[in-house]
């Protein structure tokens, strides 16, 4: 199957936004000559006006059997793709109908060949390669470090909590520091990144809250602590013992035994033992779902200082069964400069397999790999999907209720994002509100967590295309101990109303 290119897609696979900007200038300036494609398009070919003497020769290659082209040019950039190629990407997605049909240059032909052999010797040893072996030794070690680091933790946690928020120090983070390294040393990453969480909620890092008078690489306990910083640190020592308490069963392999969804238990394996899943693992144990149709809600990227990760999510609804699902990419900020987040989708995707990640989650994690032939087709909305979307609008009940059951466990997220069916937004006592059919209520607020606020933007689009089906993020806050909505996007017919660039 041909890579479909689009102007989105190719603003993915351009390097960099520089490199997509100087392209869209030479496709203005006309710099691309003697455009022209083989007999089924799957290969487009020219010359393009550079810096050099004479033109480049520049050429994409369709059937690649990926989900990226491949794209040759004869300039020196060490871009990929360089500048002139994302041009001719961007003429064929325009105007690649009216390319004239020509035979492609023997070298072109060539290289597809080369490219040709090449994956089909790489998918060989895959296809009779033997299942792994399973190292018990290794598995038992790992085990053991384990068990002895949720040992001292839990002893860690009981004299911390036993000084009371009081008595922490510059010593406690000093200790807290520590604890996170015993745990990433034991390959339980998360619970390291909830400890050096809790280090920064504790210094008052998070809030912007450091002493410039400290000497270099010496943290203290921020000066009085507030009352939103009490209660981040308090359920953050939930969270933590809530770990120890529930990693220990699961070391043991009782979770299921206690009545805890086999879904769940393998869920915690991974937020508590740090265990990364595999697509072939995720296929075996059953958490595997085919042909789904999938229409983003809302896409969101967040800068983590803490963990240093940057993190982009896309939130889709499935235009079957009405669940939403979240789709993932996080990097490090490290690698930032050599590779980009995924960005927004703007079609309807229509999945062959995905893998759907256990857990009791409202919006559980859906994966595929996109360089499998066929798995994902991305296509241009249609009326059908934007009725699918209104159809999974649901009232505030059910809704509330499912937020209430996911926090019931600490270690689930304190959000979720939901289609809701709203009858009209008005504003009560200052603030906004979503009304459904029943007459209940729900105030929409922003999430103060750095993100663009998008309730002034709801009250615009409310008031421009009246009330539709909203995607709200659904979150508990702490201090008030109230669940509020955080507005998302408004569907209103076949619009699609994003209140947050």
């Amino acid at each position: 199957m041909a890579v479909v290119v689009t102007e989105q897609s190719i603003a993915e696979w351009a390097p960099n936004e520089k490199v997509l900007l100087d392209a869209k200038s030479l496709l203005r300036k006309g710099a691309l000559k003697k455009l022209a494609k083989n007999d089924d398009g799957t290969l487009a070919f020219g010359h393009c006006d550079g810096s050099g003497s004479s033109p480049y020769a520049v050429s994409m290659d369709l059937a690649t059997g990926t989900d990226k082209p491949t794209v040759r040019c004869t300039c020196p950039s060490r871009l990929f793709p360089c500048k002139h190629g994302v041009a001719l990407l961007l003429a064929y997605a325009q105007k690649g109908a009216l390319f004239p049909v020509e035979e492609p240059p023997k070298d072109l032909v060539q290289k597809r060949e080369k490219q040709a052999q090449k994956a089909a010797a790489e998918k060989k040893p895959a296809a009779a390669a033997a299942a792994p072996r399973v190292n018990k030794t290794a598995l038992a070690k790992k085990a053991k470090e384990q068990s002895d680091a949720l040992d001292t933790l839990e002893t860690f946690l009981v004299d911390l909590v036993s000084g009371g928020l009081g008595g922490l120090s510059g010593k406690s983070i000093e200790a807290i520091e520590h604890q996170a390294k015993r745990m990433a040393d034991a390959d339980m990453k998360r619970t390291a990144g909830v400890l050096t969480r809790l280090a920064s909620y504790v210094s008052g890092e998070w809030l912007g809250d450091e002493d410039d008078d400290d000497a270099p690489g010496v943290r203290d306990v921020a000066r009085g602590l507030g009352e939103a910083q009490e209660a981040r640190i308090a359920f953050t020592l939930t969270q933590l013992y809530t770990t120890v308490r529930r990693g220990k069963k699961a070391l043991e392999g009782k979770f299921v035994e206690e009545g805890t969804t086999q879904s769940e238990a393998d869920a915690q394996l991974e937020s508590i033992l740090g265990k990364a899943w595999r697509l072939p693992e995720l296929r075996e144990a059953g958490y595997w779902v085919k042909n789904r149709r999938f229409l983003e809600l809302a896409h969101e990227r967040s800068d983590d200082e803490i963990t240093q990760f940057a993190t982009a999510i896309g939130f889709l609804v499935d235009l079957d069964d009405g669940s939403v699902v979240c789709e993932v990419t996080s990097l490090p900020f490290h690698t930032l400069p050599f590779t980009k987040l995924r960005s927004s989708r703007l079609g309807t995707l229509e999945i062959a397999d995905a893998a759907l990640y256990p857990g009791d989650l409202v919006n559980r994690r859906v994966r595929w790999d996109e360089k499998t032939e066929g798995v994902i087709r991305e296509r241009p909305r249609e009326a059908a999907d934007y009725e699918a979307v209104h159809r999974h609008g649901k009232p505030l009940d059910p809704v509330l209720r499912a937020m209430r059951n996911q926090l019931k466990n600490p270690l689930h997220p304190l959000d979720a994002v939901f289609l809701v069916a709203a009858k009209k937004f008005g504003d009560v006592a200052g603030e906004l509100v979503v009304e459904d059919e029943a007459g209940m209520r729900l105030v929409l607020r922003n999430m103060n967590d750095g993100r663009l606020p998008s309730t002034d933007a709801l009250r615009h689009a409310a008031a421009a295309f009246g009330p539709g089906t909203l995607a709200v993020r659904l979150y508990y806050d702490l201090l008030r101990r109230a669940i509020y909505g955080d507005p998302l996007a408004l569907f209103v017919g076949d619009e699609h109303l994003r209140l947050r660039a």
